[in-house]
């Protein structure tokens, strides 16, 4: 029995024929994520400094600080994830 494979040839190109610009790669990418993630927490920062002087409302920091939490809790989880898959990755016999 013999299996045939369709291999596509038009591998990164548009419908127009023209070649797919990559804007960013992976590294950009998680570069610009923690950055906001880093953002975040500044702000938290900020939202309770300005809760001590009384400027801005209770209820409005504690909302920009759990923001700021999630987003840190979500890299932290993030970040165990692709540890365990390297060292997944790393305990393969070849």
């Amino acid at each position: 029995m013999k299996v045939q494979f369709n291999v596509p040839t038009n591998l990164g190109k548009t419908r127009l024929g023209q070649p797919v610009q990559t804007e960013s790669n992976f590294q950009d990418y998680l570069r610009d994520a923690l950055s906001e993630v880093n953002t975040m927490q500044q702000q938290g920062d900020v939202a309770f400094t300005q809760l001590l002087t009384g400027d801005i409302e209770f209820h409005d920091a504690m909302i920009i600080a759990e923001k700021a939490n999630l987003a840190m809790q979500l890299t932290m989880a993030i970040r165990t994830k692709l540890l365990e898959a390297y060292q997944e990755i790393m305990r393969m016999q070849v």
